[in-house]
């Protein structure tokens, strides 16, 4: 387990990098390449249109092998640019532009491709079209954090970037209350010259109450040891802003945004160096021989990532992306490392459970540990007999998959999958009555 914090760079080139035309929650990019053609890193793969878009870039030199269908970590085949990478080191003309306006500095936000960890393009999130006053960056996640410890610097003046494009007054990093590594370096840090309040989140004194005390822009709280996912962002605005979230609306409903630490060194890099969204930080823990953080390049497929951490220890029976909890098990290890990726969790066959799910005996335990006081069960039985109707009306979107449900179900009953499962034909109908009316 002390591996996990040393952080390295995956500088061996994969024999091919996987590259979607789509790692976000939008449109996907049309491919601006064709087959056999020659690209440099740093070079835009894919452009597309509309207002819920982010570009796509190549991280590798190389040549264009394929433009297919090929495994993602969503669980889907995704159109995708193949490349066969090469020793090459050649880049494009990186260009800073570190005194552009606010409007200008969206733009190039939106230009580099940064995506968040929940799946919406950054320039989006930081302009969501309402009245904004704070702007959480999420430090939750403790391994991600610790990898750019080494350039917090960079991280707290991406984050404050952020903050002067969107226009947004305030900013809070949330960090976990266990995390001291983390906790030590924002207590170094310093923004403007001026050392960082650190103040903790107890009981009503949200973070809120902290910032009538100080005038500083930019404040860090330490919450409870939870890492909040990109399905418990309901959570993360009601524990640290004492705003909670009604189902079927939006954070910027409540007036908060949230960012990342990956999108904060993201944008950092765009704003000052010129440099699109290539690369990041991805846990790598399980069953490998030497769990560690990688910073790896986007199409980098997982085989090579498990590779650079020595291997598969024993026969892997499952690989998951992002969490046991929340990710998806994917069905190949060629599916690549996307902009959404924060982890990857190896189990071995013995670890893996396959309960058989038997029949409900209403016992109602559920429905007891439900922290967003919903029906799973209920909602369940409906997704299992495609009443997805039905399992809108019960609120099914408003589950943050945290598991709990299936965790003290005595039946067994796989109820996460089910909900999830109703949540994506939720959504699926949603789109389909956009595209008609459109």
């Amino acid at each position: 387990m002390a591996n996990l914090s040393d952080v390295i760079k995956i500088d061996k080139l994969p024999e091919k990098a996987i590259i979607p035309m789509r790692q976000h929650d939008g449109i996907a990019c049309a491919p601006l390449v064709k087959k056999g053609a020659e690209v440099i890193a740093g070079q835009k793969l894919g452009e597309c249109e509309g207002s819920d878009l982010a570009y796509v870039h190549s991280p590798f030199c190389g040549t264009v092998k394929s433009i297919e269908l090929m495994p993602n970590p969503s669980g889907k085949r995704i159109l995708s640019v193949v490349l066969t990478p090469s020793e090459c080191e050649q880049t494009v003309d990186f260009i800073p532009e570190k005194n552009a306006p606010p409007s200008r500095l969206i733009e190039i936000i939106k230009e580099a491709g940064i995506v968040e960890y929940y799946e919406i393009p950054t320039y989006l999130a930081l302009k969501p079209g309402k009245r904004i006053d704070t702007l959480l960056m999420n430090a939750t996640f403790p391994l991600i954090t610790h990898a750019y410890l080494s350039s917090l610097d960079k991280v707290l003046e991406g984050f404050k970037l952020m903050l002067e494009a969107s226009g947004i007054p305030r900013g809070v990093i949330v960090v976990r209350g266990d995390d001291k590594e983390s906790i030590k370096a924002f207590k170094s840090a310093k923004v403007d010259g001026k050392s960082l309040t650190i103040a903790p989140i107890i009981g009503k004194r949200h973070a809120d109450y902290y910032l009538e005390d100080v005038e500083d822009q930019i404040i860090v709280v330490v919450t409870g040891n939870i890492t909040y996912t990109p399905t418990m962002m309901n959570l993360l605005s009601a524990n640290i802003m004492g705003r909670k979230l009604p189902l079927g609306y939006k954070l910027s409903d409540v007036h908060v945004v949230v960012c990342g630490v990956k999108s904060a060194k993201a944008v950092y890099d765009a704003i000052n160096e010129g440099k699109p969204y290539l690369e990041s930080a991805v846990t790598v823990t399980g069953a490998v021989n030497n769990p560690k953080t990688v910073i790896v390049k986007f199409g980098t497929p997982i085989k090579d990532v498990i590779e650079a951490c020595g291997g598969y220890k024993g026969e892997p029976g499952k690989v998951i992306v992002n969490g046991s909890m929340g990710g998806v098990a994917v069905y190949t290890d060629e599916a690549p490392v996307v902009k959404t990726t924060v982890g990857i969790v190896v189990q071995t066959e013995a670890e893996v459970l396959r309960d058989e799910a038997n029949v409900c005996i209403h016992c109602g335990r559920c429905v007891d540990v439900c922290p967003m006081n919903l029906l799973p069960g209920r909602i369940a039985v409906m997704a299992d007999q495609g009443m997805f109707d039905r399992c809108r009306e019960y609120f099914a979107l408003g589950c943050i998959e945290c598991g709990e449900c299936a965790v003290v179900c005595p039946a067994k009953k796989h109820l996460v999958q089910l909900i999830r499962y109703s949540k994506l034909q939720i959504m699926n109908q949603k789109n389909e009555t956009v595209e008609a009316t459109e």
